[in-house]
């Protein structure tokens, strides 16, 4: 059974080895050609803000609704991400506080102050403006 298979493999190797040696008397022939570099071509940058769109759109309540989140520039700018979090831990404990019954929104009464000027003053005033006098 080993016999076939080994026999089989000798005649493989030596027309591999034949062949071989075929191709080593064409070699001496061969012309060598200079290296040459291949590089490929730089790729163009795709700015996609070059244009601007000449399309003019109303906001909509979604635009006015809408804000961007904070970049990573201006997150450094404003000290980092702790003093952001902070932030909005507090807006979210400001928000669930208001939703406790109960809660009264701090309000400051108004009082209404008198005019600046009196009638006759204002009067002088609207005269004195209108004439262009200083």
């Amino acid at each position: 059974m080993r016999l076939p298979l080994m026999a089989a493999l000798w005649l493989a190797a030596s027309r591999a080895l034949a062949q071989d040696a075929v191709a080593a008397s064409d070699e001496a022939d061969a012309t060598t050609l200079e290296t040459l570099t291949v590089r490929p071509e730089p790729e163009e940058v795709v700015d996609l803000y070059r244009f601007e769109n000449p399309v003019e759109v109303e906001p909509t309540v979604f635009d006015r609704s809408w804000k961007e989140p904070t970049s990573l520039e201006q997150l450094g700018k404003n000290g980092g991400i702790v003093p952001v979090l902070a932030g909005l831990a507090a807006k979210g404990i400001q928000t669930g506080a208001r939703k406790i019954p109960g809660w009264k929104e701090p309000r400051q009464e108004v009082i209404a102050r008198p005019p600046p000027l009196d009638e006759e003053q204002a009067a002088r005033a609207l005269r004195l403006q209108q004439s262009g006098d200083p």
